[in-house]
């Protein structure tokens, strides 16, 4: 018990004294400092709203800190590694069963982690959108970073925290190529060993645009066919790997996303839709704007829906902003692998996911930077009226 308390105290002071010199370091006013600590805050609410949630409800996030009995033959930590659910095991082993730390200790544990990812996406903003207006910033586009949805998922134990993490590190990493360049490996392994499906995706990502980063300019000719036989490699390791189970044909492909389908259907109750029923813009407009706001059941489906009305509006700018420019815009390269990753992986859900609830925590560390992207469209637009 002293244990989980000394634990939870030195987590929240060492990382707000750590918020502190990063807002120092990074040259932020009075107004971005405070949106920082709020931002902190209000993570860590969040996370004992979560923790809440999985007592009140149950979930894998329990059972990824407890260690699922079912596993109990594995009696040393190095045993548990691996990938997925395994890797969790082992990531939480040293904290749960060599230091006994409780739940509520592993969540604020968790909410920290995740919260190195709000930094460095809010020092990414501050930095783009400072192009525009230092004013606008501190008033309006961080206020992004405090859409609840994101936070619900990350704020607690679970795999969405690391993988959010992991993403800021790689978007960081390719904002700041030349000096955080380290970051861009370390999310990606991250990435690969909670949910590789989603680490491979983000590699593809990183694959296809890292080539022009302005830096690697000279080297282009070699980078880029590089890059496009990684991704080669990628697919057909993939393919390869489901092959040696299924059988080399095609048709397990299919077959397994109808056992997909099935299995969730099975347990998901009133937030199952009928994805095999609907074409493919219903089935991508269902992964990336759903829950829509008369959908509402629950206080979080009521906060969902209002963030995806939010989103169907900064889509409609835009794509208004899209227009106007002539498609002539120039937006950051992390922004391009956000967009990628998000597209794909909306992509991957819509013919393997069928159910709102894990619809909505599957997407929760994408959408955010799909809604930034509508922000920098809109401001190049008003940035180019002004010009006029």
């Amino acid at each position: 018990m002293f244990g989980d308390i000394f634990f939870i105290i030195f987590l929240i002071v060492g990382f707000s004294y750590g918020t502190n010199i990063w807002a120092q370091t990074q040259g932020y006013s009075s107004v971005q400092t405070a949106w920082l600590f709020g931002l902190w805050v209000y993570h860590l609410l969040i996370g004992l709203v979560f923790y809440q949630y999985i007592l009140s409800n149950g979930g894998d996030s329990y059972r990824y800190w407890t260690i699922d009995p079912e596993n109990t033959e594995i009696s040393s930590w190095m045993g548990f590694f691996g990938t997925g659910t395994y890797f969790m095991y082992w990531f939480n082993y040293p904290f749960s069963q060599l230091g006994g730390l409780g739940y509520f200790a592993g969540t604020i544990l968790y909410s920290s982690l995740s919260f190195v990812g709000f930094l460095l996406v809010f020092q990414l903003i501050s930095n783009s959108f400072n192009t525009f207006s230092k004013r606008i910033f501190s008033q309006v586009i961080v206020v992004v970073l405090f859409f609840p949805n994101v936070h619900f998922w990350t704020a607690g134990i679970g795999k969405e925290a690391l993988l959010w993490l992991g993403l800021a590190m790689v978007l960081f990493g390719i904002h700041y190529f030349s000096s955080r360049s380290i970051l861009i490996i370390i999310g990606l392994l991250l990435s690969l060993m909670v949910r590789p499906i989603q680490g491979l995706v983000l590699t593809i990502a990183v694959l296809l645009v890292l080539p022009f980063h302005k830096s690697l300019k000279p080297y282009r000719n070699k980078v880029f066919p590089l890059a496009i036989f990684s991704i080669f490699l990628i697919i057909a390791y993939r393919y390869i790997k489901g092959s040696l189970i299924y059988g080399f044909n095609l048709e397990w492909i299919g077959k397994l996303l109808d056992w997909q389908n099935q299995f969730l259907a099975s347990f998901g109750g009133g937030s199952s839709v009928d994805m095999q029923g609907y074409n493919w813009i219903e089935k991508l407009i269902t992964v990336v704007f759903r829950p829509f706001i008369w959908e509402l059941k629950d206080f979080w489906t009521l906060a969902a829906g209002i963030e995806n009305t939010f989103l169907v509006v900064i889509f409609c700018i835009a794509v208004y902003g899209l227009f106007y420019l002539n498609g002539r815009i120039n937006i950051p390269l992390y922004l391009w692998i956000a967009l990628i990753y998000g597209m794909l992986l909306s992509v991957l859900y819509s013919i393997t996911l069928n159910n709102l609830g894990i619809i909505m925590r599957m997407k929760s560390i994408y959408l955010p930077f799909f809604i930034i992207l509508g922000f920098y469209l809109y401001f190049e637009e008003a940035n180019k009226k002004a010009k006029e």
